[in-house]
């Protein structure tokens, strides 16, 4: 039979594992969303202007803010030329 400690014990441990995955997969899902963002963008400027440098797509790979992220994509589908971009892109 189980101590009244050893249950608390337990019960802590389910829990702290339980709110350890929950964390996990949100992190998952952001670390996702980000790397998605990312992938569209460069996707977007070769689709564009068919050749971007590693330069300009390591730049973009550099940025973790999924907001930022956003708005950059919308601004690829919006720009003449590949110059304008990367001027966006060093505004950020």
């Amino acid at each position: 039979m189980m101590t009244l400690t050893e249950k608390w014990k337990l019960e802590g441990l389910k829990k702290g594992l339980e709110e350890g995955l929950q964390q996990g997969l949100q992190q998952g899902l952001q670390q996702g969303l980000i790397l998605d963002a990312q992938d569209s963008i460069i996707e977007i400027l070769e689709t564009k202007f068919e050749f971007v440098s590693e330069d300009l797509k390591n730049k973009v790979k550099s940025i973790n803010d999924l907001n930022i992220l956003k708005d950059l994509r919308k601004k690829a589908v919006k720009v003449n030329t590949i110059e304008d971009f990367y001027k966006v892109l060093t505004q950020e």
